[in-house]
């Protein structure tokens, strides 16, 4: 009796053994697929989610929506059709049509397209990190600029941050676009500037991640007579490089963004690429290229040689981008 219960008792921990063997391989491998797979994006609507490679007599898994994140395990033809394995939730393996999911992809020319957005864009044209994913995919842009924040343009100038920032962050971290952030600057003196070099390294510090790669843009506008900084345009440059060159101590790349008339004006001397917001013509993607506009200060050399970067509409490309958002065609190896 006592030999029949010892057998039985190690034909149980066998079992158990040969089950817990077993659960650990599955999650290896899982975690594997996790590790290698491709971030992508259901770009369609109610994609249906098979079992098998075919679209008869097949298990249908479930129904994937438009937005919906999921990884790209395998990719290949069967019958004609070009097909993903992929994996939902993390877990569940199973087959779609290629046509419905897409991934980041580095386009092949030398400009390419460019969003920059802030908080204003949450409500209105994204609701999720998933649904600025879907807009990244489906208009093929390459890089993103993300409001960090800045110093306000009332009297009091004090700082603020972009309370949606994250969002964006988190998207570009999960299809691995390259990004940075933008920083709107109203300093009026050397102490002020000394503030803002302090809080845009802080940010920066706690804001580092693997694709957050493209030198900080500075903003530097003017506000139509309300902007604190408005009234010193002579001098404005000579705090504007003052912020560039300390932050550069700091070993924080910068570029700057201004508007056609402004740069030409006041900032075409500074010691910095520049990104040029001018709108001649907001129902297209141009392509020239922003020196062949009728815009001011067009023989502007000095302007001329150091602009990366040109945000050609502030309201979306007619039919082709139908958010009201700004889009820029930049110099590809621009930050490279």
């Amino acid at each position: 009796m006592k030999k029949k219960i010892i057998i039985l008792l190690v034909l149980i921990a066998i079992i158990v053994i040969s089950l817990v063997v077993v659960k650990i391989q599955k999650y290896n491998k899982n975690k594997k697929e996790i590790e290698k797979g491709i971030h992508a994006v259901v770009i369609a609507e109610d994609v249906p989610f098979y079992k098998d490679a075919k679209l008869e007599n097949v298990k249908q898994l479930k129904v994937l929506k438009k937005s919906d994140n999921v990884l790209i395990l395998d990719e290949f033809e069967k019958d004609g059709i070009e097909w993903y394995k992929i994996k939902v939730d993390e877990k569940i393996n199973g087959y779609v049509r290629a046509e419905n999911v897409e991934y980041f992809k580095e386009i092949n020319k030398e400009k390419v397209l460019v969003s920059d957005v802030s908080e204003f864009n949450i409500g209105t044209d994204f609701n999720t990190a998933e649904d600025y994913e879907v807009f990244l995919l489906e208009n093929e842009i390459s890089y993103v600029y993300i409001r960090a924040g800045g110093r306000g343009y009332g009297s009091q100038g004090n700082f603020f941050e972009d309370k949606q920032y994250e969002v964006y962050v988190k998207a570009c971290e999960y299809l691995g676009v390259p990004y940075g952030f933008y920083f709107l600057d109203e300093a009026l003196n050397t102490k002020e500037i000394e503030e803002e070099v302090e809080v845009i390294t802080d940010f920066l510090k706690s804001n580092k991640a693997k694709n957050n790669v493209l030198p900080l843009a500075l903003d530097v506008e003017r506000h139509d007579g309300k902007g604190r900084a408005d009234n010193i345009w002579n001098e404005r440059a000579e705090l504007v490089q003052e912020l560039i060159d300390s932050l550069e101590k700091e070993g924080v790349k910068t570029i700057l963004y201004t508007n056609a008339q402004t740069a030409n004006l006041f900032l075409s001397d500074l010691k910095t690429d520049f990104w040029i917001a001018y709108y001649p013509e907001e129902e297209k993607i141009p392509s020239y290229w922003y020196f062949d506009t009728e815009q001011p200060g067009a023989s502007n050399k000095q302007l001329f040689k150091k602009t990366v970067g040109w945000q050609f509409t502030e309201n979306g490309v007619g039919e082709k981008i139908t958010d009201i958002v700004d889009i820029s065609l930049f110099e590809k190896d621009f930050y490279k």
